[in-house]
């Protein structure tokens, strides 16, 4: 996630619910393959916002790089939805042509995002 403080806010969140996940977070966009790699990740979240790295474009080729490993990880993309409307429905297309696993807007609430990653 771009945004440091949201980045830890959503592990603390995750780190606090009642369910098994080890959590582990990217230093940056262009190590997260190898992350992935590395800790046999099942679930990757990752944020999508207009710029750099970060952006929806980036998000679906670094999507498409986990499916390659060889194992089912899930990507759940991550966008806020009240700042910009239209990237929320250009990642909820993403979905829905089954180019990520999932998505989900930053309003939500720890617990709902923990559910769902755990329904994941």
């Amino acid at each position: 996630m771009k945004n440091g403080l949201l980045a830890e806010a959503v592990m603390q969140s995750l780190s606090g619910c009642d369910m098994d996940f080890l959590i582990y977070r990217s230093p940056k966009p262009e190590e997260t393959l190898a992350l992935c790699r590395t800790c046999r990740a099942n679930v990757l979240v990752m944020e999508v916002i207009r710029q750099g790295l970060w952006k929806l474009s980036e998000r679906l080729r670094l999507c498409s790089a986990v499916r390659r490993l060889g194992w089912a990880c899930k990507v759940l993309l991550l966008v806020d939805e009240s700042t910009d409307e239209l990237l929320a429905s250009e990642v909820r297309q993403t979905v829905k042509d089954q180019l990520a696993d999932g998505f989900i807007y930053a309003s939500v609430s720890p617990t709902y995002l923990a559910g769902v990653i755990d329904t994941l």
